[in-house]
């Protein structure tokens, strides 16, 4: 039995709005302990980038769990596509310095 909403762009659209939420978590995450510490906690945008994809682990195991193979290739897609703008964005910073 093929599980419903089981398509492509749902992987793809889970990808990114995981990694944007999560990204944008882990930067006010930041604010707070900034905040709760009492002095500057700063944390790289390109690791906190880097960590917000690499939570998408999470709805990947959700989906191979529940034979969602179609979103889990769209999950896996918009995964490497993140990664390659990652890459691309902050690659030149990494290779060179």
């Amino acid at each position: 039995m093929i599980p419903r909403n089981d398509h492509l762009w749902i992987g793809l659209a889970v990808s990114i709005f995981v990694s944007v939420v999560a990204y944008f978590l882990f930067l006010q995450l930041g604010t707070w302990f900034t905040a709760s510490a009492g002095r500057e906690i700063s944390f790289r945008p390109r690791t906190l980038a880097l960590v917000a994809i690499c939570i998408n682990v999470l709805p990947m195991n959700v989906f191979r769990r529940t034979y969602r193979t179609r979103s889990l290739k769209g999950l896996v897609i918009g995964v490497m596509l993140l990664a390659g703008a990652w890459f691309f964005y902050y690659g030149r910073e990494l290779l060179n310095g």
